[in-house]
């Protein structure tokens, strides 16, 4: 009965392509045998006995990542759990289980919405032959990262698309549609026991996240309304969103449907015209920003405002031009939440030199990771307006440099350039232990 459960589960994968190469839902998946693919035991015909097998140390990492995921795919195994078995439902012969956690990454085709996927894989050490086989893979967690999402803007010329205006839309109207996403979007949160999950897909619900959709066409423009209901990823790091208007729901493919428009090329294709003074991020120059406050891809435990709260150490090259930087902290993850907001003449800024939100730093304080980016803007002369709320959430990063970019005297052309720099924050195991 264990072969053929095993042969069966083998031809479902190879169907579908994805022969245990990504996320699968809470439910039992019974893996391929690693007996398939071990290399013969010397003298097979002889059992090994169980007196003489070490299976303490469990299954071997490179065995895991070989049985469990193709190549190309960076899996990181996060614990061994190794215990003894008797009498499983797999067979007598099995005398031993090791439940390895793993975690790994997938990307999507527009190379936004990476996914981060957690699951335990389950093997068996057979006595008989010697060597670990995997049974069960079981999801525990997937998270994807949606920071993109508000305030972003798509574009897409899919039959699919026009369903959003129903019969808005003149008969025979060629066009294309242009969606642009609020500014601040709801979590999207996975339910490990959704009965639709599947091996390769996993879906999600969300509630806040919306926009408006624009049909340009050749009789004129249709503006909708849209709430984003739930969706779905999969292990071809697709990002599915179940999108509903006045005249129905649809699901759009982000990056097959839709792909990402810039704010000049939407506002262009909407609106026809530009709003004086507006900086468009991605027209800007780019200078490099570094941080030694950065290890191991994450912001150091002390910029943390539940911790030393010492703002991050910075380091950039002088600007042409450029008599002010403005620097600003921003946690896409929260809505843009502003965690730090000074402007400076020089460009070097020590460790821990701002540390409370008197002096315009209030570091990250997240319940779980969240993405951290730092943006230093180069400016001609002090702004005219920049009463940015500190700790609290706010504009998006375009907009907050649009008001910079008007000067004291009234005039536009404040900003010359930027430069970036990010990394993750995650909090310590007893972060909130003095709440």
């Amino acid at each position: 009965m264990r072969q053929n459960i095993k042969y069966y589960t083998a031809a479902i994968c190879l169907a579908y392509g994805l022969l245990l190469t990504g996320c699968t839902n809470d439910k039992d998946v019974t893996a391929t045998s690693a007996t398939e693919a071990a290399a013969p035991v010397e003298n097979s015909s002889e059992e090994v006995t169980e007196a003489a097998i070490d299976f303490s140390a469990g299954v071997p990492d490179s065995e895991v990542t070989g049985l469990a995921f193709t190549e190309g795919v960076d899996a990181v195994i996060e614990a061994h759990n190794v215990e003894e078995v008797s009498g499983t439902e797999y067979g007598d012969s099995y005398i031993a289980r090791d439940t390895v956690s793993v975690t790994y990454t997938v990307k999507n085709p527009t190379e936004f919405f990476e996914q981060r996927v957690s699951k335990n894989l389950e093997f068996y050490f057979d006595k008989e032959t010697g060597v670990w086989d995997m049974m069960m893979e079981t999801l525990t967690g997937c998270e994807v990262d949606s920071s993109v999402i508000p305030g972003s803007s798509w574009k897409g010329e899919t039959d699919v698309l026009r369903k959003l205006f129903g019969s808005d839309i003149p008969e025979g109207d060629t066009g294309a549609v242009y969606i642009r996403f609020n500014k601040r979007a709801g979590l999207f949160a996975f339910n490990m026991s959704n009965e639709n999950n599947t091996f390769f897909e996993r879906f999600y619900t969300t509630s806040g996240t919306g926009g408006k959709a624009t049909w340009v066409g050749a009789a004129g423009n249709v503006e909708v309304s849209f709430k984003v209901m739930d969706g779905s990823v999969t292990d071809a790091g697709d990002m599915i969103m179940n999108v509903a208007t006045d005249a129905g729901t649809i699901g759009i493919n982000f990056g097959t449907d839709v792909v990402m428009a810039t704010e000049m090329e939407y506002d262009m294709a909407v609106s026809g015209e530009i709003e004086e003074g507006r900086i468009y991020i991605e027209n800007l120059d780019r200078f490099e920003v570094t941080s030694s406050s950065i290890e191991g891809e994450e912001w150091k435990l002390l910029t943390g405002g539940k911790e030393e709260n010492k703002s991050p150490e910075l380091s950039w090259d002088e600007v042409e031009g450029a008599s002010l930087y403005a620097v600003m902290m921003i946690d896409k993850d929260a809505n843009n939440w502003l965690h730090w907001y000074v402007k400076v003449d020089k460009t070097h800024l020590d460790e821990g030199e701002f540390n409370s939100k008197e002096t315009g730093y209030v570091g990250p304080y997240p319940p779980e990771t969240h993405k951290y980016d730092v943006y230093v803007v180069a400016l001609k002369g002090a702004p005219e307006k920049d009463g940015f709320l500190l700790d609290a959430t706010g504009e998006d990063v375009s907009s907050k440099l649009t008001t910079l970019n008007t000067a004291a005297d009234g005039s536009t052309g404040n900003v010359i350039a930027y430069g970036t720099v990010g990394a993750d924050f995650t909090p310590g195991s007893d972060y909130y232990g003095d709440r």
